[in-house]
């Protein structure tokens, strides 16, 4: 026997619209472990696969650094450069000399997955209410904690960082804030390392 469908009333009973009823209940199944799986979905805890589908939702796809950024001073140089015009640096003067860093090539060009998981949740913040200082001091945070906010006198909002954070950090917060910034506008800023002194 067919048992009585949940969402019709006990006078209508019978074999074949219980049997209906039946049948788009086990279809239904499906799409409510689908809304279980998003229910239990979290940033804190979703693999990679997840928070880059997350991070799409949001609008924030997982940014992709270019190539350029995604190794600092492979090439470290004094000022004292002599350069040749068939062959580049000939010769580097100087206590330092040039130093050769790597010439490997990174594994990926992506943004690295725990600073991404950092920032989700504040862009989803920013989605909802907008820039405030509270999201950019949430976001400065996640780089390093020596930085100043203030305003320009445009209105726009300085943030000034009082290290070095190096080329990826810039990139990656110049075009999170581009992206999500009208009025007012954030502009980033590093202190290099002849600065700090």
């Amino acid at each position: 026997m067919i048992k009585q469908s949940k969402y019709l009333p006990k006078q209508v009973n019978g074999e074949v619209i219980n049997s209906v009823m039946m049948a788009m209940d086990e279809r239904l199944e499906d799409s409510e472990k689908i809304a279980d799986y998003l229910y239990g979905l979290s940033i804190a805890t979703a693999k990679e696969t997840e928070l880059m589908s997350i991070g799409r939702i949001l609008g924030y796809p997982r940014p992709l650094v270019p190539e350029g950024f995604e190794q600092e001073n492979v090439f470290l140089f004094t000022d004292s450069l002599q350069r040749d015009i068939d062959i580049g640096f000939s010769e580097v003067g100087g206590s330092v000399g040039g130093r050769f860093v790597s010439s490997g090539a990174s594994e990926s060009n992506y943004m690295s997955l725990s600073l991404y998981r950092k920032f989700l949740d504040k862009v989803a913040y920013i989605k909802r209410y907008g820039i405030t200082l509270y999201a950019v001091d949430a976001i400065a945070k996640s780089i390093s904690n020596r930085y100043t906010i203030s305003y320009d006198e445009f209105g726009d909002i300085s943030l000034t960082f009082l290290e070095n954070i190096g080329y990826k950090n810039m990139w990656i917060l110049t075009s999170l804030f581009s992206r999500f910034c009208t009025v007012p506008q954030v502009n980033v800023y590093t202190q290099s390392e002849e600065d700090e002194e």
